[in-house]
């Protein structure tokens, strides 16, 4: 699983063309695809149902980053200079040329998994679009309760992973290992939370000392992350984000959320103004940060940055479509 064959081959019947096409299709595992996707349900859809696709793909990204950390194995490029690294943004350099696994269930040389971990590069083991598709494309059919979307997340999962492996920058160790990652967070979360989530946000209403639902939800949305960043499982960008719209949708699941109802326009409307309020409050945050030194080189600093980024554009967005007229009244609570 960690051979490099399937890559050789794969490039073999390479293009710019396919080449391009490749890189549309594996950018929707990036950053901007899932928020803005995120954005496009919590706002135009249902928050709640938004609130919890975010739960399923953050808890899935918390996940995959640790055992990156975990396993601290190399990418396919690093270990085989036949290997083309065909997404941008990498140091390709390697002195490596044919260290991949040489069998079936080997790993690669120790070699190159001892120098590429001096690198400073990103861990290949498990797939972090691999885990990302399962939990964007499944997530959204669990929440959804679609049909077509049940069928069509195996085959967006199938295409992003194919992505990874034309690109060179993943095993088929690490796509697997990505699946099936994410399809644990999957099916804790539908068992955890339940499909429509009422337990959730029941949850979500009570004092954390009330019942044990409240603190086990306050524990793992607030005090866990904090504990993950600190003891460095996870990056400060990412827990301080998590943080962020949690303190805001929990304000406002206190507080009484708006009807999600609404014609198409006005649903539409309220998806293009969220996500043009996070992109601007990402500017920014991202430009007055960068008059601070101080605060970039502070990993919480960075923690309190992007959860302020997340944390206003939920419990801003809800405030501004409220004096809009693109809400309703709060919505009743769910039983």
């Amino acid at each position: 699983m960690f051979q490099t064959e399937i890559h050789v081959t794969l490039q073999a019947f390479s293009s710019d063309f396919l080449t391009w096409l490749m890189r549309q299709v594996t950018a929707s595992g990036y950053y901007f695809f899932v928020i803005t996707m995120v954005i496009a349900v919590m706002f135009g859809f249902s928050l709640r149902k938004g609130f919890l696709l975010f739960q399923i793909i953050a808890w899935t990204a918390v996940a995959s980053e640790m055992a990156k950390r975990l396993f601290g194995l190399p990418r396919p490029f690093f270990v085989d200079s036949r290997v083309d690294c065909l997404e941008p943004g990498w140091d390709a350099a390697t002195p490596f040329r044919a260290m991949g696994g040489k069998g079936f269930l080997d790993l690669p040389a120790r070699p190159a998994i001892d120098a590429f971990r001096l690198q400073g590069l990103n861990f290949g083991m498990p797939s972090g679009h691999a885990s990302g598709a399962v939990a964007l494309w499944g997530g959204l059919a669990v929440i959804s309760r679609k049909r077509a979307l049940a069928w069509f997340a195996p085959f967006m999962v199938a295409l992003i992973a194919l992505t990874r492996l034309y690109l060179g920058v993943h095993f088929l160790a690490d796509i697997l290992g990505g699946i099936l990652l994410g399809t644990l967070v999957l099916l804790a979360a539908w068992k955890l939370i339940g499909t429509g989530g009422e337990r959730f946000f029941a949850a979500a209403r009570v004092g954390s000392a009330s019942s044990l639902p409240g603190v086990v939800y306050f524990f793992f949305l607030f005090v866990l992350p904090l504990l993950l960043a600190l003891l460095a499982g996870i990056s400060a960008n990412l827990a301080g984000f998590y943080v962020g719209l949690n303190a805001a949708f929990t304000l406002a699941e206190r507080t009484g959320l708006p009807d999600d109802r609404g014609s198409i326009w006005t649903r539409l409307a309220r998806v293009l103004l969220g996500g043009l309020l996070f992109w601007v409050l990402s500017l920014l945050l991202r430009h007055g940060v960068s008059l601070l030194p101080a605060v970039t080189a502070s990993r919480w600093g960075m923690f309190l940055v992007s959860g302020l980024g997340s944390f206003l554009t939920l419990w801003g967005g809800l405030w501004l479509f409220r004096h809009l007229g693109l809400y309703r009244q709060p919505a009743p609570p769910v039983a």
